[in-house]
């Protein structure tokens, strides 16, 4: 996992549309994570399910997401606030 300070997250509206495009990214081996959504940034609007990027990633991301007929609400940038022994992502 990379150590930035920070991870970029894709927001969906519903969990299918979240693993539908997990599901694509990791046919594609585009590197991905699901994620809690950081709701701070997404004030309540989506479903809670969110995939988490990294930062070596964003490039890629940005290409696929301009190319991709899924649907996602935004693609955000938010402060690395992972807890170790805690947090666990798929």
């Amino acid at each position: 996992m990379d150590n930035s300070e920070f991870h970029y997250y894709i927001i969906f509206d519903t969990y299918e549309e979240a693993m539908a495009m997990h599901d694509d990214l990791d046919k594609s081996s585009i590197g991905n994570k699901i994620s809690p959504a950081p709701l701070d940034l997404v004030e309540g609007v989506c479903c809670g399910v969110s995939l988490m990027i990294e930062p070596s990633d964003k490039e890629t991301i940005d290409k696929y997401l301009k190319e991709t007929k899924l649907k996602y609400l935004k693609f955000v940038k938010a402060e690395r606030t992972f807890k170790p022994k805690r947090d666990r992502y798929c």
